[in-house]
């Protein structure tokens, strides 16, 4: 199970993983404008956020809904044991699943509580990825220069843009040299509430011979605090083009909307994390059905 500030950087991370270019373990090598006060803001509060992530071990049912490219919008009802993550697809494009369409992803569910090792493989995966994309996060303070764009007594807005003195090794770090946008952070609670970046140059790798991302390309990732002092990724928006090895074109449209957390307990079991995903559909069922009479 991801923690949600390493999303941000996952967004770049699944396109530079579907087309081939992540090799290797990227390495910062500037020292960029450690000296300015908001850089050191941005290292403190990243760290902080680390740190929550990696004390964090809540544990939730939440409904995800989900647009990928070439792909109907899914929504699911998800739930999460210390095994894995149980998705239970209860809508295609805003429709409720039939009853065949129901049983059909009963099955499925059942299959996969029925086959840990798929579960474990998955879950596997995704801790990889997220230590990958928390050393990208560790280096966005050295990765690029901030200005001031808006404050509350809440929130501030920080502009960012490539620091020239940061020498990115690893495409995924090479990346950010060419990346401008937004970041938001909660000053008060020292969380990472939003980025908002894009990429301002074709972006090619290799000389263009491995590969290239589009001038354009953005993502946009949120994060909001759904219980008392804990906080998760609640949008993952990510539109990228371009091309990968062999002049293979790629194109990634990837949209997230997480809602409507609700806390497990901590023991919850994969067969406990599959039966509550169906309590959840019968709940939202019988809301519907109160809410029409």
């Amino acid at each position: 199970m991801g923690k949600i500030a390493t999303v941000c950087c996952l967004a770049l991370l699944c396109f530079l993983a579907g087309s081939g270019l992540v090799y290797g373990q990227a390495q910062a090598q500037a020292q960029g404008s450690s000296d300015s006060n908001l850089t050191q803001l941005v290292r403190d509060i990243i760290r902080h956020e680390l740190d929550m992530q990696a004390k964090d071990q809540a544990l939730w049912c939440f409904r995800k809904m989900e647009e990928k490219s070439g792909k109907p919008q899914q929504l699911f009802v998800a739930c999460q044991s210390k095994g894995g993550e149980i998705d239970r697809l209860i809508a295609v494009n805003g429709h409720p699943l039939d009853e065949k369409q129901q049983r059909a992803e009963d099955l499925r569910v059942q299959m996969l509580v029925k086959n840990p090792a798929q579960l474990r493989k998955q879950t596997q995966q995704e801790h990889q990825d997220a230590q990958q994309a928390e050393r990208l996060l560790r280096m966005i303070p050295e990765a690029f220069v901030f200005t001031n764009e808006s404050a509350d007594d809440r929130l501030l807005k920080l502009k960012f843009k490539p620091n020239s003195k940061f020498r990115p090794s690893g495409y995924e770090a090479q990346v950010f040299h060419h990346m401008e946008g937004t970041l938001t952070l909660n000053t008060k609670q020292r969380r990472l509430a939003e980025i908002d970046g894009r990429l301002m140059d074709t972006v090619k790798f290799g000389g263009g011979l491995l590969g290239h991302l589009d001038k354009g390309g953005t993502f946009l990732v949120k994060q909001e605090e759904v219980a008392p002092q804990v906080w998760e990724v609640t949008t993952m928006d990510v539109k990228m083009d371009g091309k990968a090895l062999f002049f293979k074109t790629i194109a990634v449209r990837e949209k997230e909307i997480n809602s409507d957390f609700r806390l497990v307990p901590q023991g919850t079991t994969i067969q406990q994390a599959a039966a509550l995903t169906k309590d959840a559909l019968g709940k939202d069922e019988n809301a519907e059905m109160a809410a029409k009479k």
